[in-house]
C-alpha cells in the first residue's frame, strides 16, 4: 500500500541546524541503533517517506532503514530485484563523492519503461530517490538512499547538492561503524582464547580479520592461507565451512558445525560456525561469523558469566548452560534451579538458539573445555 510521508523538508538554513545533524551523524558511528533515526532526519531534507543503508555486496542483502519503509525494504530484499534492478546498474557503481537523483542516470522516458519503478516502487506509493555510495572497511559498497513518494515528483539537484555538504560525515561515521565492527570482533576472538577456544573472526567470503592462537596453532588441518583465507585441509569441510557462511541462517538455526577427521598432526576437532551479532554493525564491517574449534574430547564448562558475555545470553539461560555442559539432564537441572520442566526446555532452546546448535550434545561439544583447563 501507499506510505504516508514524513513531515515538511529540514531546510538546514542555520549553522545550529548543521551542527546538530553532523552531532547526530557522528553519534551513529558508535551507536547502530541510531542510523534508523539519522536516515529520517535526512529524509526530511528531501521531503522523502524514508531512507536506508544497505550493502551492496553477494549473499543475503544486510540493511537498516526508517522503520516507515522497513516492511518495503524487506519485500524488496526478498525479490529477484534485490540483487538486480536498474539503480543497482546505473546509480550504484558510481564512483563520484557526491548524490545523485534518478534523473542524473535516467530520462523520464527511461524510467517509465523500467519495470523496477512502473511495477515495483510505484504501486507502493515511491518512484524518486536521491543517493549516494560508500566504500566500508570490509570493502562492500555502501548505498545510502533516501525514498521519495512519486506523486511528489522528483528530487530536485539542489537537494543533492544540499546533502552533498553532509556526505564526507556519513562517509566518515560509516567508516568508524565498520572499525567499532571489527574491533568487537577482535574482542571477541580474544575471549574465546581465555578458555582455551580456538576462534577466528570471518567475513562471508571466509577471510580472517581476526584470529586468536589456538587457531593459528591448529595447522595444518586449518589455517589462515592466502589473502587472508581461512583454508580446512579437508574438502568436504571447506566446502561445508564456505556453505555455512553464504547460505543464510534461520530464525531457528543460527549457525553450523563441521565435523573434521583427525589425522598423524591433528586430532578430530568440531568446527562451529556461528553468525556473529554486531546489534547493526555488520552492516558495516561486513558479514561475519565466529569459527570456533573443539576437540572431540571429554570436556567440562566454563563459568555461566562467561558464557553470558560470550551468547548474550540471560543470567538463567547461562546457568542452564553451563550444567548442561556439565553433563547434567533437563530433569536434573529443573530439580536444582528449582524451576519447572517446561521452563528448563524453554530457556534450553533459547540457548541452542544463540549458540547456534540442536542438541545438547552439540553444545557441550561446543562449550566444552578439556579437563585440566581453566575455567575462566
Amino acid at each position: 500500500g501507499n506510505i504516508a510521508a514524513l513531515s515538511g523538508p529540514i531546510v538546514l538554513d542555520s549553522s545550529a541546524d548543521f551542527e546538530t545533524l553532523v552531532d547526530e551523524i557522528y553519534e551513529a558511528s558508535v551507536m547502530a541503533d541510531r542510523w534508523p533515526r539519522l536516515l529520517d532526519r535526512l529524509t526530511a531534507i528531501a521531503d522523502g517517506v524514508g531512507g536506508v543503508i544497505f550493502a551492496a555486496a553477494p549473499g543475503q542483502p544486510r540493511w537498516l532503514s526508517s522503520d516507515s519503509i522497513s516492511a518495503g525494504i524487506d519485500r524488496w530484499t526478498r525479490s529477484p530485484y534485490a540483487q538486480r534492478n536498474p539503480r543497482s546498474e546505473r546509480l550504484v557503481p558510481n564512483t563520484e563523492a557526491r548524490f545523485l537523483t534518478d534523473l542524473d542516470r535516467f530520462t523520464e522516458a527511461e524510467l517509465d519503461a523500467e519495470p523496477f519503478y512502473t511495477d515495483v516502487l510505484r504501486p507502493g506509493g515511491l518512484g524518486w530517490c536521491v543517493g549516494t555510495t560508500i566504500r566500508s572497511p570490509a570493502g562492500d559498497t555502501l548505498v545510502v538512499s533516501i525514498e521519495k513518494a512519486f506523486a511528489k515528483g522528483p528530487v530536485e539537484r539542489a537537494t543533492a547538492e544540499k546533502l552533498d555538504i553532509l556526505r564526507p560525515h556519513i562517509a566518515r561515521a560509516a567508516v568508524l561503524s565498520g572499525r567499532l565492527g571489527f574491533e568487537r570482533a577482535r574482542t571477541a576472538v580474544n575471549t574465546l582464547d581465555l578458555i582455551g577456544l580456538p576462534a577466528a573472526a570471518v567475513t562471508q567470503t571466509g577471510k580472517a580479520v581476526a584470529a586468536n592462537p589456538g587457531f593459528l596453532a591448529l595447522g595444518p588441518a586449518v589455517q589462515v592461507g592466502t589473502q587472508d583465507q581461512v583454508q580446512f585441509t579437508s574438502s568436504a569441510a571447506q566446502i561445508m565451512f564456505r556453505e555455512a557462511l553464504t547460505v543464510p541462517a534461520s530464525l531457528t538455526k543460527a549457525g553450523r558445525s563441521i565435523p573434521v577427521a583427525g589425522s598423524e598432526a591433528n586430532a578430530p576437532f568440531i568446527a562451529h560456525v556461528l553468525p556473529l551479532r554486531l546489534s547493526g554493525l555488520d552492516l558495516f564491517a561486513g558479514a561475519m561469523s565466529i569459527v570456533f574449534l573443539t576437540p572431540v574430547t571429554e570436556q567440562r564448562s566454563p563459568g555461566p558469566e562467561l558464557l553470558q558475555a560470550l551468547f548474550d545470553l540471560t543470567p538463567a539461560e547461562a546457568r542452564i548452560a553451563s550444567l548442561v555442559i556439565d553433563g547434567k539432564s533437563v530433569d536434573s537441572i529443573s530439580k536444582i534451579q528449582s524451576v519447572s520442566l517446561n521452563t528448563v526446555r524453554t530457556q534450553l532452546k533459547s540457548v541452542f538458539m544463540k549458540t547456534g546448535v540442536d542438541r545438547q550434545v552439540d553444545l557441550v561439544r561446543l562449550l566444552g573445555q578439556r579437563h585440566g583447563q581453566p575455567a575462566s
